[in-house]
Parts: structure tokens; C-alpha cells; sequence
């Protein structure tokens, strides 16, 4: 029997109310083919794709099928300042197909646009010309999914008929010219994966931009706010049950960019979708031919909005004028006028683009995306995984910036990607030197045992370093030290993996006082697209699956009190337990990494509402395939129990929830 005490009236530090947090990046297909809920595949003709060494490659219609008609690309009189658009000629009959998001790898010939049976499907698109169209989703072999619907060029006349198609001028566009938006909703009639099927009859040319298929019940749809990009709802319904206190955007690597241009322009990624830049993802070098793109239909604005309905406090982090140090390492001059206009001002600008009013450019240009009251933004990162002199440099001048105009702002400094005291340690230095609080972002992707040892690292770290605190950005167990220093997939998202990860963030809850933020990563994955092993949670066109790993993250997200106060005893070997409590309740973590049960008396009467995760197979896991449901082999179980002594069953990540 382990006897521990606890003493809820103890308080030995205030939990950090930001501690659990998400982070995104737009890396195996996380945006475009994931929570961009548009299933259209470069579906707005500007696709640009990665080269050798990096170089830009457009090819505007790739991902379509084009038969019996003629097309090619144009930028005269577009919709938009960075748009570029499909003429297409057509004597007869003609048809454009587009087959959605595949991941490019395994599945890169299938279908990969998901109809549902029963589920309502908006068609939308911008179109100049006089010709007819009929647009329907069909299967590999041409058998229909959805109705189809007849757009009648004659009848673009912004009236809904029976179908609530419905087309209107674009009237706030200089470069216009008689461009409509037309919308219509498509109908499910099958449960399979297909491809969209534009249909062009009779003799003459139709230009077409923004070609959009998303389903109706997207995220947000009753809310006004969400005019421009749209959200996959079934995606976005698995972050708010995290209950996320902040999210990290858009990265991560693909923030730096792979050299210079490549790097995220949050400048780029507002305003009308047909103004906003197409680039290539730097993760298209997991994909053959560099074929993923990034379309910024969930740009800034987007990531600002969904944080705010996810109650999380949004943390961009923005290029810090060095690209990616794994990759070429390209710099501006931190003396040159480049870096002041390009990259301080950037975030000058993007401060006052979240909290400005109306009266301000930014903010005023906030307000004409549909959100008139600010976002409240408090805190900013400032590079990614950066490290150097040059980057020691550049924060500072940053930051200065920053804290001149909005002092205010909570700026978080990389720390590298290595989490060894000798590299971060200049980090932490710095910090010392200032006499306001900054965050330093450490990262680790590592074993299950390194997390292991990891639950007590905190507890050594040194506090005298001035107001710096401790951010741990990324993490994850996903053995990245394992052979040749790659990602062991095999066992990849293992509940092994899982319960080392919930040892680990016991210790973070211990030094939360110090470590005010945590943040797991990658977060999602396509099915077919992976480009990183290991990610918190998979998807495929049609279906959702919560790995173990995120299981875990959602019960320290879901229970958290205010009060830090541990216990008093000895723990054995490879068990470890987080106390908190505030005036209605004591929530106890607690991780057996034996395979053995134990028996704890906490010293505790009653009962408790237990949450669990076990197995005696460290090595399952959640599985999804390319299509299909989730084959779910763990999950959280819940149960009311005494606890006087509490059996911990081996292998098993425990919540208990005591009433006071």
C-alpha cells in the first residue's frame, strides 16, 4: 500500500491558466485538405508547387482534369489583386473535374471529395461568360452522389430559384467586369468519396475563379463572421473538446518558410479569398512533384475567429526575418530597410490588424472582413526554432518595437529546436537582462523514455533568470531518436507513447508556476498525406480519429483547478501523480507505468468520478485508413468509485474528481 497525503487547504502555487494549449501547423495537409472545409483541390487555378531546391513551380491546373474543351490561365481583368483565373473555350460539350484532396502519396489517383448521404453540399464559384453549367459530384465510376444542378447562364440574375441557386454581381471589385458569384446547394444522395464535375455546354468562353464545394453544416455557419474561408465542422468540434487556453499559428517551420518568399506574409492570407496569395507549403517536400500547396483560404483572420469561438487566446508567431536554419538559412539584413517594412512592421501591423478600432488601418480592415470588436490579442511569438546571433539580434529588435508601441504584449522568443541546457542557456540569459516578462519557447520531440525521465525536468530548472518564464511549444513521444534519428512509425501515436506523455505534463502541472504554456505537435493529419509521423489527430475526407495521445490531452485540458498543492509521500517507481484543488474540488492525476496494479491511500474518505485510460498492449493504437470510420481500441472510460485505497490499474492514466 502507498500511503501519500494530501492537503487541499495547502496552496503551494497558482496553476497557470494557460497552461494546455493547442498549436497548428499547416503540415500533413492540416489547412487545404484539412480543416479548410472547401474540398476543391487548387480551386482557384493559381496553384504554385515546389521545385528543385526550393523553387517556385505554378501550374494553375493541377488537380483538374480538363476534356473536351480548351483552358488556359489568365490575370487580365481579374476578380482580385492576386488572382488568376481559368478561360475556358467550349464548342459543344466540355468538363472540368476535380478529384479533392488525396494526400498525392498511396492514394494519389482516388477520389477524394466526401458525399454523405442525407448532407447538404454548397456549390460556389465566380464566373463571366454566357455559357451553361451543371455541376454534380459523381464516383470513380461516374455513378452520381449528389443531384446536379443546372446554372443557366440566362438566369444569373441573384434571385434563389427552387435549387437556392443564386448568383450576384461582384460590385466591389475595380477590376470586376461583369464577374458573378454564383451559389447553389447539392444533395447527397450516396455515401462514397468522388470527384466534382463542372459541366460546360454550348459554343463560346466562360472564365471561372473560386470554385468552392464544402458541406452546408460547416463550422460557424450561423455566424456572420465566417463570410470568407470556411471550417470543416467535425475537425473543429474535436478542438473545442480539448478546451485549448491558447493556440500557436500558423507554425512552426512552415512560419520561416524554405528561403526567402516562401516564408509566411500573414498580409497575404486576408481579406477577400480571391486577394489572397497562393504559395507552396514547405512541407511538399514529404509529397512527390512538391505537390501541396498553401490557398490561405484559412488565413489569419480565419485563425483569429476560431480561436476566439474556441475561448482560447490566440498566439500567432510571425517570420522573424530568418528562413528555415534545417533548410537554407536565407536572412534579410537586420540594418536593412527591408526588415524594418517587411518584417517589423509586419507585426506592428498585425497587432493592430487583432486589437484595432475602426479608426486605424488595420484594425479598420478587420472590421470590413465582418469583425467590427477586437480579438484581444496579448501574446505574439517572434520566429521559430530560430537560434544564433543574428537571431538573438533580431528578437531584440523586434521585441523593442513591439514594447515601444504596445507594452503590453507578451513576445515569446524561440529557443531553438534542441531542449539540452548548453543550447538554450544563451536564451536564458537574455532573459535575465530584461526587465520585462518575456516567454522562451523550448521544443522536444523525443522517446517514451526521455518523457519518462522528463516528468521531474522541471523541477531543476533555475528560477533566477529575471521575468523570463518557460513555454514548452512542441512535443511529443513519437521517438524521434530512434534509428538514424527517424520517426519510429510503426509506432507511431502508441498508448505507450500516450502514457508517457501524461507523465510528463504531470510534471508540468508541478512547475506551473514557472512553465506557463504547453503545446503538443503536430495536431492533424490526412489519411494518404502524412508528412510527420505522429500527430495528434487523424483524419481522413470523410472521418475523425482521436488517437490516444490526444485523449490524454483532453483530460488535462478538461480538469484543471486553481490551486496547485501536490502531496506528501514517496511514490515507487514509474508511477506519477499532479494535485490540485480549489474550493469545490480535488482533482488527482496519477500515471502507473507498471504493468501492475497499485494500491494508494491518499488519506481520502469517499468516492470519486474517475476518468480512465488503460491497456495492457502498450503498443495499440486508433487506427483510420483512407476511408471508413475509426477503429477505436482505446478510449476514456468513466466511472464513480471509492477511493479509500484506489486501485490504479497498471498501464492506465488516471483523473480522479473528489467533491469537497
Amino acid at each position: 500500500m502507498i500511503q501519500l497525503t494530501i492537503n487541499p487547504d495547502r496552496v503551494l502555487h497558482k496553476v497557470s491558466p494557460d497552461l494546455m494549449g493547442i498549436f497548428f501547423e499547416d503540415i500533413n495537409f492540416g489547412a487545404d485538405g484539412g480543416m479548410n472545409a472547401n474540398m476543391v483541390s487548387n480551386y482557384s487555378f493559381d496553384g504554385v508547387f515546389m521545385g528543385e531546391e526550393y523553387a517556385d513551380v505554378p501550374d494553375y491546373f493541377r488537380y483538374w482534369t480538363i476534356e473536351g474543351c480548351e483552358a488556359e490561365s489568365l490575370n487580365e481583368d481579374p476578380l482580385g489583386k492576386n488572382s488568376r483565373y481559368a478561360r475556358i473555350r467550349v464548342n459543344g460539350t466540355g468538363r472540368l473535374t476535380n478529384i479533392g484532396y488525396n494526400g498525392g502519396n498511396e492514394y494519389a489517383d482516388q477520389c477524394a471529395i466526401s458525399i454523405k448521404e442525407g448532407h447538404a453540399y454548397t456549390f460556389e464559384a465566380y464566373v463571366r461568360g454566357d455559357l451553361d453549367l451543371k455541376v454534380f459530384v459523381e464516383d470513380a465510376d461516374g455513378e452520381p452522389l449528389t443531384d446536379s444542378v443546372a446554372l443557366l447562364a440566362a438566369n444569373f440574375t441573384g434571385v434563389p430559384d427552387e435549387h437556392g441557386t443564386e448568383a450576384q454581381d461582384v460590385a466591389d471589385s475595380a477590376n470586376a467586369h461583369s464577374w458573378q458569384h454564383i451559389k447553389t446547394i447539392l444533395h447527397g444522395t450516396k455515401e462514397s468519396y468522388g470527384r466534382l464535375v463542372i459541366e460546360l455546354t454550348g459554343e463560346g468562353v466562360i472564365d471561372l475563379d473560386c470554385v468552392q464545394l464544402y458541406d452546408a453544416d460547416y463550422w460557424g455557419k450561423d455566424d456572420s463572421k465566417w463570410q470568407n474561408g470556411k471550417l470543416r465542422k467535425d475537425l473543429m468540434e474535436a478542438l473545442m473538446a480539448l478546451k485549448p487556453r491558447f493556440m500557436r499559428f500558423p507554425g512552426g517551420c512552415i512560419v520561416e518558410g524554405a528561403r526567402h518568399g516562401n516564408e509566411y506574409n500573414w498580409k497575404e492570407t486576408v481579406g477577400p479569398l480571391y486577394d489572397r496569395k497562393c504559395k507552396y507549403n514547405l512541407w511538399a517536400e514529404q509529397t512527390p512533384n512538391g505537390g501541396c500547396g498553401q490557398s490561405y483560404q484559412i488565413g489569419f483572420y480565419e485563425f483569429l475567429c476560431l480561436c476566439e469561438d474556441l475561448g482560447a487566446k490566440p498566439q500567432p508567431t510571425l517570420f522573424a526575418g530568418i528562413n528555415c536554419q534545417f533548410r537554407s538559412a536565407e536572412t534579410i539584413d537586420p540594418d536593412s530597410e527591408e526588415f524594418k517594412t517587411y518584417v517589423i512592421d509586419n507585426y506592428l501591423d498585425l497587432i493592430e490588424f487583432a486589437n484595432g478600432d475602426e479608426t486605424t488601418t488595420w484594425g479598420k480592415f478587420r472590421c470590413d472582413m465582418g469583425h467590427p470588436k477586437p480579438f484581444g490579442l496579448q501574446r505574439i511569438g517572434i520566429g521559430n526554432e530560430n537560434y544564433g546571433d543574428d537571431y538573438m539580434r533580431k528578437f531584440e529588435m523586434i521585441r523593442s518595437a513591439i514594447h515601444e508601441r504596445y507594452p503590453e504584449i507578451l513576445c515569446i522568443m524561440s529557443a531553438g529546436f534542441r531542449p539540452e541546457k548548453e543550447h538554450t542557456q544563451p536564451f536564458w540569459d537574455y532573459g535575465k537582462t530584461l526587465d520585462t516578462c518575456i516567454l522562451i519557447d523550448e521544443h522536444c520531440y523525443h522517446t517514451p523514455a526521455w518523457f519518462y525521465e522528463s516528468a521531474y525536468r522541471f523541477d531543476k530548472y533555475d528560477r533566477n533568470v529575471g521575468k523570463a518564464k518557460l513555454y514548452f511549444g512542441e512535443y511529443a513521444a513519437n521517438n524521434l531518436s530512434g534509428p538514424e534519428g527517424k520517426i519510429d512509425a510503426e509506432h507511431a501515436n502508441s498508448f505507450g507513447s500516450a502514457l508517457s506523455e501524461a507523465a510528463f505534463l504531470t510534471g508540468a502541472e508541478r512547475n506551473s508556476d514557472f512553465l506557463l504554456s504547453t503545446s503538443y505537435a503536430p495536431l492533424f493529419n490526412l489519411i494518404g498525406g502524412t508528412h510527420w509521423t505522429h500527430n495528434m489527430i487523424d483524419f481522413n475526407p470523410g472521418y475523425v480519429c482521436l488517437t490516444a495521445n490526444y485523449m490524454v490531452q483532453k483530460l488535462f485540458g478538461n480538469f484543471q483547478a486553481e490551486n496547485y498543492i501536490g502531496f506528501d509521500g514517496e511514490l515507487p517507481e514509474n508511477v506519477y501523480c499532479s494535485v490540485e484543488a480549489d474550493d469545490e474540488q480535488i482533482i488527482i492525476k496519477l500515471v502507473n507505468a507498471n504493468a501492475s496494479p497499485v494500491e494508494i491511500d491518499f488519506g481520502l474518505t469517499g468516492s470519486a468520478k474517475i476518468y480512465r485510460l488503460h491497456s495492457d498492449d502498450l503498443e495499440t493504437r486508433n487506427d483510420l485508413a483512407f476511408t471508413g470510420p475509426a477503429d477505436y481500441r482505446v478510449q476514456i472510460e468513466e466511472s464513480e468509485e471509492g477511493i479509500a485505497p484506489y486501485h490504479c490499474a497498471g498501464n492506465s492514466f488516471a483523473v480522479l474528481i473528489i467533491r469537497r
